[in-house]
């Protein structure tokens, strides 16, 4: 490694370590409502302050901070206004940035700091950081949950076409009124464009109660709620869904061997002789380089959920062993990849 070389890494982790004051101060504009109330017009910080219940005179430092990153700007009138490039912070913005970040900033910032628990115990830090179980907080009716819910619905709405390149083969195959079912995958927001595109299909949603109360809005304002049906219950402890072809999206990560092993062997237990299963996840590279967002994504897992991103054989030796077998592979251009299981 040369000189310039060590300087620019040097440079870029100054950066990183510093960038907490900016990602702090956009979670506390967006958890106070800024962006939305001054995007509707100028305000003061008294104005603001008093419609929040907030001390004006933190909230001007807050605001002017925001001015420093450009989302902001202060007028001679002392009011402070919305900048173009911060409007894709405003609420129904399809940049969907206000979520992620209240989701990221908000829920993920204190188990990825707290990872010294995850290593100290083996045992994911979520708990430890924010005191309640994943399971807790992913099936909970909190606001933090619906955001989280929310983030990853308008996420998949708005990118559809990787779980559509996946699933399109099996697709042209199934007859008409073929079923498709999303399971432990939240909204499974993603249905929409499968159905869209193949009108003679159905579609599940199976996941916990309080996640299937919004799914359920969700498919009614989407004017398919007529070809979901939503069924309630928990992956890991039971399957009992009849379908053609179970999707499980971004689900097995989240589970240690045991736990991924217990979700196959319930879809292997409700599969017909016909059905298959597509798992559709990111895989973890031989070597780090090669995807380093899979590397984070296990990483990401061992801090919040106790589940690991997987290497190719590892999903073999589950899938195997839970009485499956891999028809087929391959990698989606949003670097997922689509695994094809089948009953032998």
């Amino acid at each position: 490694m040369d000189e310039t070389e060590q300087r620019q890494i040097e440079e870029r982790l100054r950066e990183q370590i510093a960038s907490y004051h900016e990602a702090a101060l956009l979670f506390t504009a967006i958890t106070a409502g800024l962006p939305d109330l001054l995007n509707a017009e100028p305000r003061t910080p008294e104005a603001l302050a008093e419609d929040l219940g907030l001390q004006a005179e933190p909230l001007r430092r807050v605001l002017r901070g925001l001015v420093a990153m450009k989302l902001c700007r202060e007028l001679d009138d002392g009011r402070f206004a919305l900048t173009e490039a911060a409007l894709c912070l405003t609420y129904g913005n399809p940049s969907n940035l206000s979520e992620k970040a209240f989701v990221v900033v908000g829920q993920y910032w204190m188990p990825w700091m707290s990872m010294m628990y995850a290593l100290r115990t083996g045992e994911p830090s979520l708990p430890f950081a924010l005191n309640k179980t994943a399971a807790d907080w992913r099936g909970s009716k909190s606001e933090e949950g619906r955001f989280l819910f929310r983030y990853v619905a308008k996420e998949e709405l708005a990118n559809p076409g990787g779980i559509s390149e996946a699933l399109d083969e099996l697709l042209s195959g199934l007859p008409e009124g073929g079923v498709i079912a999303s399971l432990g995958g939240g909204y499974g927001a993603w249905l929409t464009d499968v159905l869209n595109r193949n009108p003679s299909l159905e579609g599940i949603v199976f996941d916990a109660p309080p996640v299937l109360d919004d799914a359920i809005r969700l498919f009614d304002v989407l004017e398919l709620s007529d070809r979901i049906t939503f069924l309630p219950g928990d992956v890991v402890s039971d399957v009992p869904v009849e379908a053609d072809i179970y999707v499980l999206k971004s689900v097995l990560q989240q589970h240690g061997d045991v736990g991924a092993r217990a979700i196959l062997d319930n879809c292997r237990n409700a599969m017909t002789p016909s059905a298959r299963v597509v798992i559709w996840e990111r895989l973890m590279p031989e070597n780090a380089l090669d995807d380093p967002e899979a590397i984070m994504l296990d990483l990401h897992m061992l801090a919040i959920t106790g589940g690991k991103a997987r290497r190719i054989s590892e999903m073999e030796t589950l899938i195997v062993a839970a009485g499956l077998e891999i028809a087929g592979h391959h990698r989606t251009s949003d670097g997922m990849t689509a695994i094809d299981v089948r009953a032998p």
